[in-house]
């Protein structure tokens, strides 16, 4: 005579996995798309974005030495676009809430298939591409700062070019001074 199994086998396998299922359901708990960290970016390196065949990179707000910029005074971009289209395009303007109407300098013109870079706060001359210089460059300048600018979290500037279009970046800022050992 053989014996029936009782439900106990049945019921330890049953136990184990509903436990195994919560366990994979409740892992997933802690990822989600708002986080402490959604505005502020890896300041490795800059912000990078693209509108139609022109491409942004490298995208910072450069305060030159000084890693806080008070409300009032005026502020740098820097970075570089690629346009990769073979027709050029002009950058019509720049804009953020955080400060004035910004100022541009120097080769708005993306040519087609080269770059122009944007030379932020270190000196240097603007302007066309030529036999020393293979890519554009020009200034932008952000005049009369709204508040104080710190490291750390982000702040949208928005690019608008001729043909290909708009585009709203978060934007990090990130000085070029010496490195303050920490205490």
């Amino acid at each position: 005579m053989t014996r029936r199994p009782t439900g106990r086998p049945r019921t330890a396998l049953l136990a184990a996995t509903l436990l195994g299922a919560a366990a994979l359901v409740l892992s997933g708990c802690s990822a989600g798309a708002v986080t402490q960290t959604d505005t502020t970016i890896s300041s490795v390196s800059g912000t990078e974005g693209a509108v139609g065949q022109v491409l942004l990179r490298d995208v910072t707000i450069d305060p030159g030495a000084t890693p806080v910029v008070p409300a009032g005074s005026a502020v740098t971009l820097r970075g570089s676009i690629v346009n990769q289209d073979l027709a050029d395009d002009q950058l019509v303007s720049v804009s953020t809430p955080y400060a004035g109407p910004p100022r541009a300098e120097g080769f708005t013109t993306i040519p087609g298939n080269s770059s122009t870079f944007i030379i932020g706060a270190q000196p240097g001359p603007v302007g066309p591409p030529s036999p020393t210089q293979p890519t554009g460059t020009m200034r932008i300048t952000l005049p009369a700062v709204a508040q104080v600018l710190h490291e750390g979290p982000t702040y949208p500037v928005t690019f608008t070019f001729a043909r290909a279009g708009s585009i709203t970046l978060p934007v990090y800022m990130s000085s070029t001074g010496p490195t303050v050992p920490a205490s």
